[in-house]
């Protein structure tokens, strides 16, 4: 993958308050990208908070460090040491420092309440992060469709991330091309990962 490309989009075209959906197949080896990659780029450039719903981010980045040698392995793991990590529902935690769980909810109220705290909680910390990254936003709206959307819909309308750029990885296979289309429209930037490459589907005509 060309990682000029990220560096262009991620580092120089999103501002904050801007929301980056990268889509990817069932197929491709999205781990490669997202945690040898995104990630690293992302940490060296303002640090980042990671949402990891049923511990999607955690199995990629497992897959990720079996295939790492041993001082790359080393590296890896000291780079992601100072990640902080917020759980949403079962999984492990075995990357960076977790500062909060919550257990996945699909009622709008009860998700603005959360997102508010989690927003606060990321405000407070002593380094302020400049990116935040979902995994599994796919999968939470899978399980409950209509449901989840409208929690999403609902938080980010009554606090947007104005401060942070947010970098949402999503499993394009596993959604309803309406539900898809929802989160595209919400979205400043839509990538798509394939094996020919990065294909930049959408951007703001004021970038």
């Amino acid at each position: 993958m060309d990682v000029s490309l990220f560096e262009r989009y991620l580092l120089g075209k999103a501002a904050q308050g801007d929301t980056v959906l990268i889509e990817y197949s069932s197929l491709y080896p999205v781990e490669t990208v997202a945690w040898g990659e995104v990630i690293p780029l992302l940490i060296r450039s303002g640090g980042l908070v990671v949402c990891d719903f049923f511990g999607i981010g955690d199995m990629l980045f497992r897959k990720h460090l079996r295939r790492l040698p041993g001082k790359k392995y080393s590296e890896f793991v000291e780079l992601i040491k100072d990640v902080r990590v917020i759980k949403v529902g079962p999984g492990a935690g075995t990357y960076g420092e977790t500062i909060d769980e919550l257990v996945p909810t699909y009622d709008p109220h009860t998700f603005l309440r959360n997102y508010h705290a989690v927003m606060s909680k990321i405000s407070r910390l002593p380094e302020k992060p400049k990116f935040f990254i979902t995994f599994g936003l796919g999968h939470y709206v899978h399980f409950n469709p209509d449901d989840a959307l409208k929690s999403i819909l609902t938080g980010v309308g009554n606090i947007p991330m104005e401060d942070l750029i947010s970098v949402h990885f999503v499993n394009g296979d596993i959604l309803k091309s309406t539900n898809l289309a929802i989160l595209e429209e919400i979205a400043t930037f839509v990538m798509k990962l394939s094996r020919s490459g990065l294909i930049v589907l959408k951007e703001s005509d004021e970038v």
